[in-house]
């Protein structure tokens, strides 16, 4: 996704920027999902909601400190110095996924399977 912002600062005119957000575009579903995915394996089954709502919220306020900055970036150099933002947004989230590689390679202890590793007996005491 990081990679996908990228052409943004090289376009030259509208229709090029059209193409090229429709290409950025097509990375932030792998991406939700790859993420959620992380989530699932990572937090404790009792804690799963709790879990996805903290990265709902996380987004929610990443894209709003987004915002904010690429308007104050805007304001300051220009329409096209805007598309930096993404794109460095995009390089600090590969670094701290860089940093937190370790974690994430394993899941968390306790974690009791994947969502699909449950027995029939227990979705009839849930029922």
């Amino acid at each position: 996704m990081a990679v996908s912002m990228i052409p943004l600062l090289l376009v030259g005119n509208l229709p090029f920027l059209a193409v090229a957000l429709f290409f950025a575009g097509l990375a932030i579903a792998p991406t939700m999902i790859t993420t959620m995915s992380l989530i699932e394996e990572h937090v404790p089954r009792a804690q799963l909601t709790e879990g996805m709502t903290w990265v709902s919220t996380g987004l929610a306020a990443g894209v709003t400190a987004g915002s904010s900055v690429a308007g104050r970036v805007i304001d300051a150099a220009g329409a096209r110095a805007g598309y930096g933002v993404p794109a460095v947004a995009g390089a600090v989230a590969v670094a701290v996924g860089f940093l937190g590689y370790r974690r994430l390679k394993r899941p968390a202890p306790g974690r009791g399977g994947s969502v699909g590793q449950h027995s029939e007996r227990e979705e009839r005491h849930v029922a």
